[in-house]
């Protein structure tokens, strides 16, 4: 197996709305040896597409550069598919809530499959953010911290990897290719502090392992999950009894908060049951109020069995309030009271209000990417020899799919890939698609309206740095210079 370490610098925070302008890559061994230097490439935006200027000022890759030598969206599919070989864990650092759902969306609008890519022929993913959470939780002189002004932690990696020393003899942070590299050095130094530790964590990307973490000896037993969603306050730490899974081919198991008293959850929970409340997210919010909440065993959770902390750790831990004991107390109330016929109304009430709702399929099919369910045999193979096909060969074709997204988003890949060979009728369909995109008269907050008033608050800010002003006025003058919309 090969780890492919990739980032990306986008033109903006939305999978779906934005884009990747920059891809970034090192292929390395399973030790986190490289197997050849770090590389990126740049890619230009489609003309639907506007970039934020807030992104611009952090990885500072002026639009008219990108535009100017960047491949299409095509290609960068092309070139992903190369990369992401059979055998190949694919990571990155927090990939999985960021890079990972561009590489979804890239695939999904370039008429492929926009999840094969995570598992199919040994294929996996791994993000070390958790993983760098965990050693700080469990094993913290693997590193130098860095530290806010107020003494909290920070893991950003613009911090960890200077102050680590990672960043030697590498460009800049935020540039793409000097980011891979850091985080595959930082990989490997954590995997040579504590070697049995990241084997542990690299095992949490298996689902089957995590479920067996939860139910040991076929019982739900207490577990500790490191979580950024904890917080500081809580150091980075819950513990958590999870007894079940909203349903049988679901990956969300409900968990529920140790520190919250049993007799107090089942009660709020009776109430719950018997009130009036019909709004989904007050329902949501009042039972993750009473400490119930999901977790997800196929995203890679941090979760470990509660006797195996070292005394040191829980030393530690104690300081930020936890109490095992009480902890303990409550896990054995909750094991007297699962057969009971309040409990049932618990599991009922749980998949009731923290199943996810079926999605409604938006009206841009750019957003649709997790509203339409999975392809169909049919359409997977349509989409297999699509890719390869010219251009006009994709305008001629004439075969339906199931799934009535892909005709859209056929469409759509030409006119953004391919624009020369859009009949004159569909160059006059692909302009209002653009034009509504970007400044459509019936949408609330557009493409351009969003960028304005961004630049607006940027020019409020006074922390800009001189070389940041100068480029934020580079920015405006390209705007300046673009084609009517």
């Amino acid at each position: 197996m090969q780890i492919l370490w990739y980032d990306y610098e986008t033109s903006g925070r939305d999978p779906a709305a934005d884009r990747p302008i920059q891809l970034g890559w090192q292929v390395t061994d399973p030790g986190m040896d490289p197997v050849a230097d770090a590389d990126s490439l740049l890619i230009r935006l489609p003309d639907d597409v506007l970039p934020s200027p807030g992104a611009m000022l952090v990885h500072q890759i002026l639009p008219e550069i990108h535009q100017r030598e960047g491949i299409s969206e095509a290609e960068l599919a092309n070139h992903l598919e190369q990369l992401i070989a059979p055998r190949t864990l694919v990571a990155g650092y927090n990939s999985r809530g960021f890079d990972d759902k561009f590489t979804q969306h890239v695939f999904y609008r370039s008429l492929r499959d926009p999840y094969v890519w995570q598992y199919a022929d040994g294929r996996g993913r791994f993000d070390l953010y958790p993983v760098v959470l965990t050693y700080f939780v469990l094993a913290p002189s693997a590193l130098r911290w860095p530290e806010d002004h107020d003494g909290r932690p920070r893991f950003k990696l613009d911090r960890i990897g200077p102050l680590n020393r990672l960043d030697q003899g590498l460009k800049r942070a935020h540039e793409a290719s000097a980011d891979v590299a850091v985080t595959a050095r930082l990989a490997k130094q954590l995997a040579l502090h504590d070697p049995d530790l990241f084997a542990s964590c690299l095992k949490r990307i298996d689902k089957h392992f995590v479920t067996d973490q939860i139910r040991a000896d076929g019982r739900s037993e207490g577990l500790l999950e490191i979580t950024p969603f904890a917080g500081w306050d809580q150091g980075f730490v819950r513990d958590l009894w999870v007894p079940f899974r909203l349903s049988e081919r679901s990956n969300d198991y409900v968990a529920i908060d140790l520190n919250c008293d049993p007799q107090a959850v089942m009660a709020g929970l009776i109430q719950l049951v018997e009130s009036p409340i019909t709004d989904r997210f007050e329902l949501r919010k009042q039972v993750r109020e009473l400490g119930l909440q999901t977790v997800r065993i196929n995203a890679q959770p941090m979760f470990f069995r509660r006797g195996t902390l070292e005394p040191e750790v829980k030393a530690r831990l104690e300081a930020f309030g936890r109490d095992e004991v009480r902890q303990n107390q409550h896990l054995d109330v909750w094991h007297h009271i699962q057969d009971s016929p309040a409990f049932k109304q618990l599991y009922q009430l749980a998949v009731q209000v923290l199943a996810e709702p079926e999605q409604v399929m938006p009206d841009d099919v750019d957003f649709a990417l997790y509203s339409g369910g999975f392809l169909s045999a049919h359409d997977k193979d349509l989409l297999a020899s699509l890719p390869l096909m010219d251009p006009e060969g994709l305008s001629q074709w004439t075969q339906s799919f199931d799934d009535p997204r892909y005709e859209e988003l056929l469409f759509r890949y030409r006119a953004r890939n391919f624009p020369r060979s859009l009949t004159q009728g569909e160059w006059k369909r692909w302009q209002k698609i653009r034009r509504d995109k970007l400044m459509g008269i019936h949408q609330v907050n557009t493409q351009a309206s969003r960028l304005q008033d961004e630049l607006m608050e940027i020019s409020q800010r006074t922390d800009l740095e001189p070389h940041q002003i100068e480029q934020l006025q580079q920015f405006v003058n390209w705007l300046d210079n673009q084609p009517p919309m």
